[in-house]
């Protein structure tokens, strides 16, 4: 399935619950993106018309989500293109319906540092920015003995919940039935590398 870059801006701002009178700096947000060279091979320049795919607008979607929780557009850019393909991967997982043989091991939890000041520590401090969780991963990070591997800030990105806000968002600004929409993700999904 491809989308237009207007179908993509109007389904990000849906899921992000953009208000009409603020698109255009919702727009300036994901030119910025643009700017960045990010994603990668969606930027043919100005006046070029370009289709996007589901892997562009997961990416613009996760970017913006970081972008959410407080990170700096930059940032996300950077650490995002270091674990695309592990993301995409576990997107598809989600969209094609896989499960663990107990799913308290189907790993669905995207943990990623964002902090801004990462850059000004020596890089032997730096800790694991991305990492796919499971539940039971996930248990043991916020049970009271805690799990010591992730200490400075992180987020937590559920990414069935992810994928479903990005769905609902389609279900609403894409004149396509759903049965279409979810047919075509599923197609997409069903060709990624399996990478964890």
């Amino acid at each position: 399935m491809e989308f237009t870059y207007s179908e993509i801006l109007d389904m990000l701002a849906v899921k992000h619950k953009i208000k009409r009178d603020k698109t255009t700096a919702f727009r300036g947000r994901l030119q910025h993106f643009q700017r960045l060279g990010f994603p990668t091979g969606a930027n043919t320049g100005k006046g070029n018309m370009v289709a996007y795919s589901w892997r562009e607008l997961f990416l613009i979607g996760l970017a913006l989500d970081c972008l959410e929780i407080g990170s700096t557009p930059d940032r996300c850019v950077n650490e995002i293109v270091k674990f695309e393909d592990v993301f995409l991967s576990a997107i598809g997982r989600v969209a094609r319906g896989d499960q663990a043989i107990d799913d308290n091991e189907f790993e669905c939890f995207l943990i990623v540092e964002l902090s801004t000041l990462m850059s000004l520590k020596d890089e032997s401090d730096w800790s694991q920015t991305v990492k796919l969780l499971s539940h039971r991963d996930l248990m043991q990070i916020l049970s009271s003995e805690g799990l010591d591997a992730h200490r400075s800030p992180y987020a937590l990105i559920d990414l069935r919940q992810f994928l479903a806000a990005v769905l609902d968002a389609a279900f609403e600004t894409l004149d396509s039935p759903k049965e279409i929409i979810v047919g075509k993700l599923k197609h997409w999904a069903a060709h990624l590398p399996d990478i964890n």
